[in-house]
């Protein structure tokens, strides 16, 4: 009985740290553009960004926002940062910045690639 038990208990150890999984580190920053632009073409640029950077673009659950793409285990997000301009509202709303957020496995290579989306774009 007591050897089934260990058995049992040292399957159970290795079990543990066979599904055992690692959690994504998670880097981000936010930028200025030189000159705002409007929200449309924020968004654009950031497409051929990602395109330029080999990121896959993916549908995004805010595209009036914001720019989602993927390379192999990293998600890279673009949000333009848009200034509604509450009672002077322009009629197109315009982005002064963005910010960038990556998650993956290596901190390292996610730091990496908020600074390469971030130089593409020239976020200051």
């Amino acid at each position: 009985m007591k050897k089934l038990a260990f058995v049992i208990s040292g399957g159970l150890l290795c079990l543990c740290f066979s599904v055992r999984a690692d959690a994504p580190f998670m880097e981000h920053s936010t930028g200025f553009f030189a000159e705002p632009m409007p929200l449309q073409e924020c968004l654009s640029k950031g497409q051929k960004a990602f395109s330029h950077l080999g990121i896959t673009l993916k549908a995004s659950t805010n595209p009036r926002n914001e720019v989602v793409g993927f390379s192999g285990d990293y998600k890279i997000v673009l949000y333009c940062v848009s200034d509604e301009g509450g009672c002077d509202a322009p009629e197109e709303p315009i982005a002064n910045g963005g910010t960038v957020m990556v998650a993956g496995p290596e901190y390292a290579k996610t730091k990496s690639w908020v600074d390469k989306v971030k130089q593409q774009l020239h976020l200051n």
